[in-house]
């Protein structure tokens, strides 16, 4: 089923797809999934399963999400590497 988006509906899904970091030729269509995916979920019948890129692109933001943070939190000015290590290993080097 084809569907066609008015100019006022097109511009509200561009500005979603840019707010859930949604970009690419695909844009629409995730924008789609995800709130028919919130939809199924209020009503108590969620069984989607995502797909790889999906998931790859959910880790990435979230990965971005945690670097942001720890940057934003650094008032020694530590490098990156030194960041990650201090937040992700404990003082005998081995994994928090």
């Amino acid at each position: 089923m084809a569907t066609t988006l008015k100019p006022e509906m097109e511009s509200r899904v561009a500005a979603l797809a840019e707010r859930l970091g949604f970009s690419g030729p695909d844009a629409t269509e995730r924008v789609v999934i995800a709130a028919l995916d919130y939809l199924d979920e209020s009503t108590g019948k969620w069984e989607r399963w995502y797909t790889d890129k999906e998931i790859r692109a959910m880790q990435e933001c979230f990965r971005a999400e945690y670097v942001t943070s720890l940057i934003n939190a650094n008032p020694e000015r530590k490098s990156i590497s030194q960041l990650l290590q201090d937040d992700l290993y404990d003082e005998f080097g081995l994994p928090k």
